[in-house]
């Protein structure tokens, strides 16, 4: 999918299993942000090269208007990868909920055998049982207050899916395949806020040490919420971006 829109200061980048449109509820018809489907999802093709390859393909898309970039999640590991690729390109960056990639092998590699059951599941049995079971993370758990409404929209979302576009986005982006971004976080020059929810255990205990080995960071943590701000806390993150 090109991105022509020539107007846009921010770039709006999602989660896994999501896609643009996640975060209309936050920006209505702002036309000075940019929301794109990542590979794998949505409208846009499957990744065929490696992490920093599809990086690069992104990079060569973006209207040269864009000095911001913000991203949830998986959404923000593909933030991570835009700066540690062109730090110069950005002035500013926000990261939800995401990690700044292993740098252990024993752990790199635990991730990538759990992403390879993943990936089975989504080739032999299809959109339908992964959704199903992806649903059940306990990463997730704080959602079980979300309202009815709110939680079909995001599994309607999920299941429109192509289950050979996730799999492949895990096997070629998922975080086993990141390069590591902690030293460029620490040489980025421009601004850089990390928002995380304060349910987050795991998360938030990442960006408290990002914040730890880069004392400028605005560190912002969102009380009461998990890991996904965008339908957990709409409003507080909102005021936030």
């Amino acid at each position: 999918m090109a991105l022509t829109d020539p107007s846009p200061e921010c770039l709006l980048l999602h989660g896994f299993t999501g896609c643009a449109e996640d975060w209309r509820t936050l920006t209505g018809q702002d036309r000075t942000r940019l929301a794109v489907d990542l590979p794998g999802h949505g409208r846009r093709g499957d990744p065929r090269g490696t992490f920093r390859d599809e990086i690069q393909a992104l990079l060569q898309e973006l209207p040269t208007s864009i000095e911001r970039v913000v991203g949830y999640s998986f959404g923000g590991r593909l933030a991570l990868g835009l700066i540690q690729a062109a730090p110069a390109r950005f002035r500013a960056a926000t990261i939800i909920s995401a990690h700044p990639g292993l740098t252990d092998p024993l752990l790199r590699e635990q991730r990538r055998e759990a992403d390879r059951r993943w990936i089975q599941l989504l080739r032999t049995q299809g959109i339908d049982a992964f959704v199903q079971g992806w649903e059940k993370l306990p990463l997730f758990a704080t959602q079980g207050h979300l309202s009815r409404s709110v939680l079909a929209r995001q599994r309607a979302c999920r299941l429109s899916q192509r289950a050979e576009g996730l799999a492949s986005c895990l096997e070629r982006l998922g975080l086993a395949e990141m390069p590591g971004t902690w030293d460029d976080l620490m040489r980025f020059p421009g601004q850089l806020r990390w928002i995380v929810g304060g349910e987050d255990r795991k998360f938030l205990r990442l960006a408290r040490q990002v914040a730890e080995r880069r004392p400028t960071t605005d560190l912002r943590v969102l009380e009461g919420v998990g890991h996904n701000p965008l339908l957990e806390s709409p409003d507080r993150l909102t005021d936030l971006l």
